[in-house]
């Protein structure tokens, strides 16, 4: 069967950190995409993300082919993220090494021209149309205190700013964030770490990826290189993925 997709990702370690606590995990053939950014001390962080995205994928490579409707879709994510939750906190429990671990994770699943996207914490999903849109909304101590109005956004003490509230492995109940867009010709999604967003704008990712979107791979490493040029603090990664139907293919779940 043809898929009506490109796609391109890439991780890196980036300039000021020992590790790589970002874990990728893509199924080009089933439509999956998932990022997590981890978290923890003597490399926990990594544990954390790869646990994570390995749960996540094997619930819903079993479970895929339920994929019936939007709502199914949406509800097979969270259970598969809540999987990953319960498998992280487990582990953390059970080795004093990995205790306090935790990791945001972004799960994506395309089927015909919807994308799912579900997540927690502050990995990043954008949508590029007309301009570039953030499609996730951030789980931090930030965007809280904003939403109730307690503070203004931008104007927090930057250790406050990027303490999550939300994170696999992290507080007992979860409540995962689920969007949808429907996907037109030449939409290109993009699914990041802060690595990226810390360092550059919203703006600016635009501007990369527009520059060189004709060829997805040289993109993800266009963007990797520009926050790395910008200092690099955290690890980068990055999953792109354009939609491209032929006026053949079959729209599912629409």
């Amino acid at each position: 069967m043809f898929l009506p997709i490109k796609v391109a990702y890439k991780t890196d370690i980036g300039k000021k950190r020992k590790h790589n606590e970002d874990s990728l995990l893509v199924d080009e053939l089933l439509h999956i995409f998932l990022l997590a950014d981890g978290m923890g001390g003597h490399q926990a962080g990594e544990v954390a993300s790869d646990l994570a995205v390995k749960e996540s994928y094997a619930w819903l490579k079993e479970n895929i082919d339920k994929a019936s409707s939007k709502e199914v879709v949406s509800n097979l994510l969270i259970e598969s993220l809540l999987k990953a939750h319960h498998t992280v906190k487990a582990r953390a429990t059970t080795d004093i090494n990995l205790a306090g671990m935790g990791t945001t994770l972004i799960q994506m699943l395309v089927v015909g021209n919807n994308a799912h996207i579900c997540h927690v914490g502050d990995s990043r999903a954008y949508l590029l149309r007309n301009g570039i849109k953030q499609i996730t909304h951030d789980h931090t101590s930030e965007i809280y205190f904003v939403k109730e109005g307690i503070a203004v956004e931008g104007v927090l003490p930057v250790q406050k700013m990027r303490v999550l509230t939300q994170a696999v492995g992290g507080q007992a109940t979860l409540i995962p964030e689920i969007k949808q867009v429907k996907l037109k010709p030449k939409d290109v999604l993009l699914l990041c770490s802060d690595g990226l967003t810390d360092m550059l704008s919203d703006e600016e990712i635009e501007s990369v990826i527009q520059k060189h979107r004709d060829n997805l791979p040289v993109t993800a490493d266009k963007l990797i290189h520009e926050a790395n040029n910008k200092g690099g603090i955290d690890n980068i990664s990055v999953i792109l993925v354009e939609y491209e139907p032929q006026s053949s293919d079959k729209i599912l779940c629409s």
